[in-house]
């Protein structure tokens, strides 16, 4: 009896040493993946996905996303790290959320006041992704990158025609003339349509202004080219959207020639993706791809979220 007992004990003991491993492997990994700073003398932050305010995993297979919240602390890391001289900011970004993008544009053009901030835009760095790099002290675009696409645009679904044709009525009870714009069940007015066209045309404005501003350009001249329309990296030099065409390599140049420093350690400052548990059991995999838009709101209304 004593010896099944003994047996029993020690498979229980294997089991939880079995089980301690892979979860002692992720605390790990979570934990050094977070202490990428270092006693180097350039910061490099990539953002390498649409910029929004809101990302979490739904479940326990999930990987949250990156937030702008997690590049703006990135970027605050940096700013208060004394050993840090200057920071690159690596882009392959096409946008994302109005707010989400002003918010670190903010960020970036406060930080380039205190150390030399150089974007490298290495494959896109376009609407909301351009207006993060605009305050930027250097922009460095690699010659076939894609640039640009200044603009504003809101998205909505509208289906009453398939309703109409399916016999499907909707009813909606409303309180207020403009509760319901945007809504799928319904054409909409003319007088809703302009009203959400002024919206957006000042947001354009905005965007433009603050274009202006940071790349030392008239308001006609980049309205000239703030027309949604997107640039090679070699085009976007011509029309002053980036100052060099060049590589990552010349990007670290440039960044110790305006940081007066040589020899610098590159160190990594770019925010770590929090994954799921059995996502981290699974070595770690978690999916880098991202779309060029971010969807359509969630609520009834049908309003679409301003998009950059």
């Amino acid at each position: 009896m004593d010896k099944k007992y003994l047996i029993i004990g020690g498979v229980i003991i294997l089991l939880i040493i079995v089980l301690l491993i892979p979860i002692s492997l992720a605390s790990v990994y979570l934990l050094t993946s977070d202490l990428s700073i270092g006693d180097g003398n350039i910061a490099m932050i990539s953002i390498d996905e649409p910029l929004q305010l809101n990302t979490g995993p739904t479940g326990p297979f999930d990987t949250k996303e990156l937030s702008v919240e997690d590049y703006i602390d990135a970027l605050e890391r940096a700013e208060e790290d004394s050993s840090i001289k200057a920071i690159i900011l690596k882009i392959n970004c096409p946008g994302g959320e109005v707010i989400a993008s002003e918010k670190l544009a903010r960020k970036v053009k406060e930080v380039s006041k205190k150390k030399p901030v150089v974007a490298y835009i290495e494959t896109i760095g376009t609407s909301g992704g351009y207006m993060v790099v605009a305050p930027a002290t250097y922009i460095v675009a690699e010659k076939h990158s894609i640039v640009g696409s200044i603009g504003v645009r809101m998205d909505m679904l509208q289906y009453y025609g398939l309703m109409d044709k399916l016999g499907i009525n909707a009813t909606v009870i409303k309180a207020g003339k403009y509760k319901d714009i945007g809504s799928p069940y319904r054409p909409m007015t003319r007088e809703e349509r302009e009203y959400l066209e002024n919206m957006v045309n000042e947001i354009y404005m905005d965007f433009v202004v603050w274009v202006a501003e940071n790349r030392n350009m008239s308001i006609n001249k980049t309205l000239e080219v703030a027309d949604g329309k997107i640039y090679s990296g070699h085009d976007a030099k011509k029309v002053g959207l980036v100052d060099y065409v060049g590589t990552e390599e010349d990007a670290i140049n440039i960044t110790m020639e305006i940081a007066n420093i040589s020899n610098p350690e590159i160190v990594e400052y770019t925010p770590s993706k929090l994954e799921g548990f059995f996502s981290l059991l699974s070595n770690m995999i978690y999916n880098l791809g991202y779309g060029i838009g971010v969807g359509i709101s969630k609520n009834n209304k049908n309003i679409g979220i301003f998009n950059y």
